[in-house]
């Protein structure tokens, strides 16, 4: 039986009573697992899988084993008509959004070694900041259709201003860090702009994962990285909202 596809509206019952969720950087890394596990532990979401390229997407869903309640989505954040026609797409299937997980990100590794500092800067912030805030601005109407809306803003613990200061000495990324100290500045701004929402930001650990090329063990598996998420998902009426966290407790800002 193959998975419902989003070139077919659901029936308004059908979409009233499923919880949507939209990851970006749904296809590799963090994001992957993040939609397996969901996709895996709640049969009642319907997890849209955001991805540049279809492709990949499918061929992603595929590798999960094609479960039916998640559809890639084209979604490149950086492209205002691509977040447009995600938006269309997520109201007319659905008529809502009820959480939205900002996943997708760089550390500039995809430059080459010859890329200045400012393009360093300018990549990560245009990714990690400028249009994970955009797609976020653009779908708050569909958020707040939501029951109990959810917005989580994966960040890292290197975003810790504290923690920086107390490092020995900063790591060589502070391009990297800076974006994520940013990240965690607008989680902090939509908790307080819309109090019914709940808004937290996310350390998945250091995984590996295509950001940072580290070797792949159980230790460093991304699907640890995918743990904490699950507990906010998880979360009722009487959760959490702007708290900065790991699986293992939470962060200083």
């Amino acid at each position: 039986m193959s998975r419902p596809s989003l070139q077919h509206r659901p029936s308004s019952v059908a979409a009233a009573n499923k919880t949507v969720v939209l990851v970006t950087g749904g296809n590799t890394g963090i994001g992957y697992e993040i939609v397996k596990k969901l996709a895996t532990e709640n049969s009642n979401f319907q997890i849209l899988l955001g991805c540049r390229d279809t492709r990949k997407g499918e061929e992603a869903v595929a590798s999960m084993g094609a479960p039916r309640n998640v559809n890639p989505i084209q979604l490149d954040i950086t492209d205002d008509k691509s977040i447009e026609q995600c938006y269309l797409a997520i109201n007319q299937h659905f008529g809502k959004l009820d959480i939205l997980i900002n996943n997708a990100g760089t550390a500039a590794r995809e430059l080459p070694e010859t890329a200045t500092l400012r393009e360093k800067y300018d990549l990560t912030f245009n990714v990690n900041v400028t249009s994970t805030a955009v797609l976020t601005d653009k779908l708050i109407p569909t958020l707040e259709k939501a029951s109990l809306p959810k917005i989580i803003f994966i960040s890292s613990g290197l975003g810790s201003i504290q923690r920086t200061l107390e490092r020995e000495k900063p790591l060589p990324v502070p391009w990297y860090n800076a974006s994520k100290t940013a990240i965690n500045a607008i989680t902090a701004y939509y908790a307080q702009l819309y109090p019914n929402f709940k808004v937290n930001a996310v350390c998945p650990g250091y995984r590996a994962t295509g950001l940072n090329g580290a070797e792949l063990t159980e230790e460093m598996h991304p699907k640890l990285g995918a743990v904490r998420v699950g507990q906010l998902v998880a979360e009722g009426e009487d959760g959490v909202t702007a708290t900065y966290s790991t699986s293992e407790g939470p962060l200083p800002w």
